[in-house]
């Protein structure tokens, strides 16, 4: 059984263009329902024989303590008795993952609005909002509906939505259920129980509705399979003055496939993480000649009304010449699992090694001429709008000044966004 889930990951491993896993249906097309443009989760409970009164005073005290429990600005907002209506709005955590070593969360915003009526109660979520990184604001409607995060076959979810989306349908679905106990309605593994809720039927015990709900209990957890990367030695081959490609390039419409294009103010995750952890590679040229080289310095911003990507670039640097000659570059981001070719790409000179062979990634042409590598998750693609050589006496912080002392500065290259492709 060891050597078949290790064979496994290494399949997995050796296999980067395929960008989606087998998702759980569960969390794929229709799972995030929209109405009018709007995500608009909703589940309505059959309470048959239960009056109005008595569902809205049981939704009532379910809301209270549910919001109650959040120790913040969790609270009811709305409530009209006669007409059986109660709007809550509610803050919290949404955790992705936690270790003794990390905490990845984000904290997640919305509204819950119920309408009680004779023997049914309608209850729903929506007006999802999240703040994560405690600065990076999002929308529910531009991080986790189908549109945004499916691929084209709806077979799979992209990488830099995948959280936001999984945990805010178990978040929500986890919201229907508790719901649901308070009315006494519970569901067994292999059919529906119903449990009578002493105060709240008048006249038969309520009714399990068509529409499933679930106890936490029965949930299988989504849990994102972390494998341990699979890396092989590389060998720097003893070539010299190859400073091209010698793979095969896959150009145009066909070295997207499994790419999404999106706007740049639609850029998963954080972009210091992103640059201090992950680090990426800056990749300049055309087909006759191209470079790539490792950089953690950079950011995104807004420059003259356009968006924008910095990076730095040491003269001495091979990638340098071609930054100056050609006129688009990228910036592409990776998983762990190709740390060990960043590395390589990192202290090997272009000059004199074939930097594609030995770094084992795929070079690409995106449809605008651009050079990447099929294995990046995110590719964003640029545009020379501003390139200035920083100067010593630029230099504000006085330790960072004696430290450069005597030696070549870089340059910044400040490029407009054309495109970002993420999978």
């Amino acid at each position: 059984m060891k050597k078949l889930s290790h064979l496994l990951i290494v399949l997995l491993a050796c296999m980067p263009v395929l960008a989606f896993g087998q998702e759980d249906s569960k969390y794929l097309a229709g799972a995030v329902p929209e109405v009018d443009g709007k995500i608009v989760f909703s589940r309505e409970f059959d309470l048959t024989g239960a009056s109005q009164e008595a569902i809205y005073e049981r939704m009532h005290q379910f809301l209270t303590q549910r919001m109650n429990e959040n120790e913040n600005n969790s609270r009811i907002i709305y409530e009209d008795k006669e007409k059986g209506m109660i709007a809550a709005s509610g803050e919290e955590y949404l955790v992705f993952s936690s270790s003794a070593l990390s905490l990845d969360r984000a904290i997640i915003n919305y509204q819950i609005t119920t309408t009680s009526s004779p023997g049914k109660c309608l209850m729903e979520v929506e007006r999802i909002r999240y703040l994560y990184q405690e600065k990076e604001r999002y929308t529910a409607e531009e991080y986790i509906s189908d549109e945004v995060t499916l691929n084209k076959n709806k077979t799979g979810i992209y990488r830099g939505y995948k959280k936001f989306r999984i945990n805010t349908i178990d978040f929500v679905d986890k919201l229907f259920e508790d719901a649901a106990r308070n009315f006494g309605i519970q569901r067994a593994v292999v059919a529906p129980v119903v449990t009578t809720p002493p105060p709240l039927v008048t006249t038969q015990a309520p009714v399990v509705n068509t529409q499933p709900v679930v106890q936490a209990a029965e949930i299988t957890p989504a849990i994102p399979i972390v494998t341990t990367p699979v890396t092989t030695q590389v060998t720097i081959p003893n070539v010299a003055n190859i400073p091209t490609a010698t793979q095969p390039i896959a150009t145009g419409s066909a070295a997207m496939a499994g790419y999404k294009r999106i706007a740049p103010d639609k850029i998963p995750g954080n972009i210091i993480k992103m640059l201090s952890d992950d680090w990426m590679l800056i990749t300049a040229g055309n087909d006759q000649q191209f470079n790539m080289m490792t950089a953690s310095w950079g950011g995104l911003g807004v420059l003259y009304g356009k968006p924008i990507a910095t990076c730095f670039i040491n003269p001495t640097r091979f990638t340098y010449q071609l930054m100056e000659k050609n006129d688009t570059y990228t910036l592409t981001f990776y998983t762990e699992a190709y740390r060990d070719a960043l590395k390589y790409c990192g202290s090997t000179s272009g000059k004199n090694a074939d930097k594609v062979k030995g770094s084992g990634l795929t070079p690409i042409t995106t449809p605008d001429g651009s050079k990447a590598f099929g294995e990046a998750w995110l590719v964003i693609e640029c545009r020379k709008l501003v390139s200035q050589s920083l100067m010593p006496e630029a230099i504000s912080d006085q330790k960072i000044k004696d430290e450069w002392i005597g030696k070549q500065l870089h340059k910044m290259f400040i490029g407009e966004i054309i495109n970002i492709w993420v999978k």
